[in-house]
């Protein structure tokens, strides 16, 4: 336990899949009351309802949480006043948009007549390890998303509106960063003997914690363990339509940092600073609140049509504009409460 039922009216369009996350959480909180896997939640739609003067705008949620015998009278009353909290503020829009009653009661389980049993202490336990090994390793999948700042979108002017463009993009326009790109924090990247300059994308990378498959936004950063510093490097090139594998995919062209930000210690991933220091003098300053679609969203929209797995990748697009470097050169990448990242740049006969 606990155990809990949301019943709703079925005349609020709700996104359950969230408002049940977000009365979970509330009663597990930091798991010293109740465990992660005693926990079940469901949501109970009701049609046929009297509600009030049986006006047809009025609806109701309400939710029976039931909890084990054993906690003491504090502790039942810091939990109601946790989860009824929580469950106001989810509701809050719905609250100020039509007549609608919220109402929640705690039931306490018979400390004779309960009988259970179940194996997820295990599986929680086996997918953590497996977790932890895939955050460990290299990541299968780096996906970037190209045209994802409002200064991107606007250098294109009004080509965005010819061929091949047509208009402004609807969807993500990603891009595939493979594994032969990877590179780590200090290592010296050799430039191809047909490369002179390459362009240094400073981009936040989201790293996934779990298999994440059509999520919505308000679920999406329950699915991330947390953030990289990355740097996406390419051949210079103009055009986002066909994909750009020579210019992107190069070995050793998505150079990835050691230091893993754990999404809590990120609360705000949409408004972080990021700073390139080309050889010791700062080129370009930008931040995340110039994303098209933030952090969120932008996982939200992917995910529609493509998944990601524990240690996989998203990087949410490089500001605009990237600086230019040669072999010799050294770039250093820092973004607020996510790290540093740094690179000498080598001829490929150096």
């Amino acid at each position: 336990m606990p155990h809990i039922w949301i019943e709703y009216s079925g005349n609020l369009d709700l996104d359950t899949r969230t408002l049940m996350r977000v009365v979970q959480d509330a009663a597990v909180g930091d798991g010293s009351l109740f465990p992660l896997a005693g926990a079940r939640t469901r949501a109970l739609r009701v049609d046929d309802c009297l509600i009030v003067d049986g006006h047809p705008d009025n609806a109701f949620v309400h939710v029976v949480l039931r909890i084990g015998h054993g906690r003491n009278d504090a502790q039942k009353a810091a939990l109601g006043q946790r989860v009824f909290q929580a469950l106001s503020a989810a509701l809050a829009p719905h609250m100020a948009a039509r007549p609608l009653g919220i109402s929640m009661q705690i039931e306490e389980a018979d400390p004779v007549l309960n009988y259970k049993a179940n194996n997820y202490r295990e599986y929680l336990a086996a997918r953590a390890a497996e977790a932890a090994a895939a955050l460990a390793a290299p990541p299968r999948t780096v996906a970037g998303a190209a045209l994802n700042t409002r200064q991107a979108l606007q250098a294109l002017g009004d080509a965005v509106d010819a061929p091949p463009y047509q208009a402004a993009p609807k969807a993500p326009v990603l891009y595939i960063k493979p594994a032969n790109t990877y590179a780590q924090d200090g290592d010296v990247i050799t430039l191809p003997s047909d490369v002179d300059e390459v362009e240094v994308g400073a981009c936040l990378g989201v790293v996934f914690s779990r298999r994440a498959t059509r999520v919505s936004e308000t679920e999406a950063l329950a699915y991330v363990a947390g953030y990289r510093v990355v740097a996406d490097l390419s051949v210079p090139h103009a055009s986002y339509f066909r994909p750009a594998l020579k210019q992107q995919c190069r070995d050793g062209f998505c150079p990835i940092g050691r230091d893993l930000a754990p999404v809590a210690s990120v609360p705000a991933p949409d408004v972080l600073d990021i700073d390139i220091h080309v050889d010791g003098v700062l080129v370009q300053r930008a931040c995340t609140a110039d994303l098209v679609r933030p952090v969120a969203r932008l996982i939200a929209d992917v995910t529609q049509f493509m998944s990601f797995d524990a240690g996989d990748m998203l990087l949410v697009g490089a500001p605009y504009d990237a600086p230019r470097l040669r072999a010799g050169q050294r770039y250093d990448i820092r973004i607020s409460q996510v790290g540093t990242l740094g690179n000498r740049l080598a001829a490929a006969n150096a």
